[in-house]
């Protein structure tokens, strides 16, 4: 049975206050850990430069609590790595640096890795029986516990990202725009190579049509479960998103027998605060303004920034 805790950490976004959170998070999730653990990477949500005040990047903070938090539960001795990889129109390097990832690693004696860096292997999975080959750091696949850290937000192409969308970003190569034209399928097939053991969600400031502070964090043991838990959230059939229904068909998760722990909010309370939209509305007026893009973009000769169409 897959297991989702749904909490607050209230909207004063006070350090304690965040870090409490984290840990209760934890702790009603319950989840069984490995006998012997030497290595933890941490996928963070850094999609772009933007501040996590935008509701668009993982707050350090969460981090924090999150490293703080394992080490009180494993032990000082374990190696933590904070991973994230270059995209389209982002180098990890400058994002870490801009973000505070750097001043998190030095505080908090943790390394940041680039995953599109080091060893990259070339891992095959199948989707729909069709064999793919997508390249995946090393370090990723030995890792002894992947905790996957990633935003509570809509996605103008997929509808939602969360945890399944954030590990798309862990996929070795740059230019992810290229993956762009079978996006579901990529997305299902990262997660078949790469399993997430826990997933921790920054719903501090989510983003739907704006950011909103929400002071929600959700823990779960299911990646899909997990995200299947926030479309609802974001008000959306979670089998209505394409890459949620794949993966539900190629059995990447268990959605059949969620237990759902809420604590100190519930998920009634925070749909109803979500600054939600009509996927299906947003869907289309977006492909509307990418087509105005276009044009205009043909007759001025002008260039556009790849992310518009991440």
């Amino acid at each position: 049975m897959a297991k989702v805790v749904l909490t607050s950490a209230s909207k004063n976004f006070a350090d304690n206050d965040i870090r409490d959170a984290v840990s209760r998070s934890f702790d009603l999730l319950g989840y069984n850990y490995p006998e012997k653990i030497d290595t933890v990477i941490i996928k963070t949500n850094l999609c772009y430069y933007w501040d996590y005040s935008t509701g668009e990047t993982t707050d350090p903070r969460i981090i924090s609590a999150i490293i703080d938090y394992l080490r009180a539960r494993i032990g000082d001795d374990i190696s933590i790595f904070v991973a994230e990889a270059d995209a389209t129109a982002m180098k990890t390097k400058y994002s870490f640096k801009i973000l505070g990832y750097e001043n998190l690693s030095k505080a908090k004696n943790v390394v940041l890795i680039n995953l599109s860096e080091g060893e990259i292997v070339e891992k095959q999975v199948s989707i729909r029986n069709n064999p793919m080959t997508l390249p995946v750091n090393k370090m990723l696949l030995e890792s002894d516990l992947v905790i996957n850290v990633p935003k509570l937000r809509t996605h103008n192409l997929v509808g939602l990202t969360c945890s399944l969308k954030n590990m798309f970003g862990a996929i070795s190569k740059p230019r992810k725009f290229f993956y762009h034209k079978n996006l579901d399928a990529i997305i299902v097939a990262i997660n078949k190579l790469v399993k997430s053991d826990i997933c921790i969600v920054d719903g501090l400031i989510a983003r739907g049509k704006y950011p909103k502070k929400m002071g929600l964090i959700l823990a779960g043991d299911d990646a899909l479960a997990t995200d299947f838990v926030v479309a609802k959230i974001l008000g959306f059939n979670p089998r209505a998103i394409g890459h949620l229904k794949l993966a539900e068909k190629e059995n990447v998760g268990d959605v059949n027998n969620t237990k759902l722990i809420e604590d100190k909010t519930s998920l009634k309370e925070a749909k109803k605060l979500f600054p939600g939209s009509s996927f299906l509305l947003h869907k289309l007026s977006w492909g509307l303004q990418l087509k105005l893009l276009d044009v205009y973009l043909k007759l001025s000769g002008d260039v556009s920034p790849p992310f518009l169409k991440a």
